[in-house]
């Protein structure tokens, strides 16, 4: 048994070899690709704040400004500083709220910096630097999915975590099929108990928020840019991909499921969490997260050695 599962967790190195040995050209040509499209990213960024410098922080100050005072959530989705998310993510906050607005603002900005440092640490650099341009938009705007991103990653192995996409962005927090699917019920109801009880307790100390935060939810339930169907479509596909990824051990799909069931999804700013690829493609056992050499750890380490 210690053998297979050794062999399981380094599957990934000889396909991944052989495929970086055998299309060299496309390895090549997917590097100019990445710094290209890291090219266009930051043309994008410079015309965001060259049009409208108030960009910055734009998401983070709605944060800020509900974890001031009375949480509201009389704000409609998609207008300036409103606040979307459960009760639960401003009990995290409090401590930062009690900075002024630009100590808060340069604070969240550091803590998304180095996260997106920590997601692509691992990488060499040609690879490392684009990706990590990829990053800018959402540091830009200082939303969360960074941090979501993070939660991909380390949900593997602590799956109490997913309650966190669970409680803001709600549908991104389909991760926790991962465990259902491959029939491992304790980690799935530890996320899940967990989430229960966040809401429980939430229920108990706050029950007016919590029941205007459920009542927001129902209200904007047709609230998504693209329209409901669309991001219906794209929930059933997140599922698909979350499923796959469980049926054939291949957990760096968790991100582009979530990146799909994204309740926005209108921009390049939730691209952001596909820089946990990598670092998900390294998580050789369920339950498990590698952080060490890429290289061992099938075609995207071998991406980054042919870098």
């Amino acid at each position: 048994m210690h053998a297979v599962n050794a062999e399981r967790r380094q599957w990934p190195t000889s396909s991944g070899a052989a495929f970086a040995k055998q299309f060299p050209v496309f390895m090549r040509t997917a590097l100019m690709a990445a710094w290209i499209l890291a090219g266009l990213v930051v043309g994008k960024i410079v015309q965001t704040v060259v049009e409208d410098p108030r960009v910055y922080g734009q998401d983070s100050h709605a944060y800020w400004l509900a974890a001031q005072g009375e949480l509201s959530y009389s704000r409609a989705a998609g207008t300036l500083d409103a606040y979307l998310y459960s009760p639960a993510f401003l009990w995290m906050l409090k401590p930062l709220s009690w900075l002024p607005w630009s100590f808060f603002l340069a604070a969240w900005t550091v803590l998304l910096l180095v996260i997106a440092v920590w997601l692509v640490r691992p990488l060499r650099w040609p690879w490392a630097v684009p990706l990590f341009i990829y990053c800018l938009p959402e540091v830009l705007v200082n939303n969360i999915f960074l941090l979501l991103a993070m939660v991909a990653v380390l949900g593997m192995r602590w799956p109490a975590m997913w309650a966190f996409p669970v409680l803001t962005k709600v549908t991104m927090g389909l991760g926790l099929l991962w465990f259902a699917r491959r029939g491992q019920w304790k980690k799935f109801m530890v996320g899940a108990v967990v989430t229960a009880l966040v809401v429980l307790v939430g229920c108990v100390l706050q029950p007016q928020a919590w029941l205007e935060w459920f009542e927001f939810l129902v209200s904007n339930r047709d609230g998504t840019k693209d329209g409901v169907a669309l991001f219906a479509l794209r929930c059933v596909i997140a599922i698909a991909l979350v499923l796959t990824a469980s049926r054939f051990n291949m957990p760096w799909l968790l991100a582009p499921a979530m990146l799909m069931a994204s309740p926005v999804l209108v921009s390049i700013v939730p691209a952001a969490l596909l820089v946990a690829v990598p670092r998900l493609a390294m998580a050789g056992d369920v339950g498990r997260v590698d952080v060490g050499d890429p290289e061992r750890h099938g075609l995207f380490g071998a991406a980054v050695r042919s870098g």
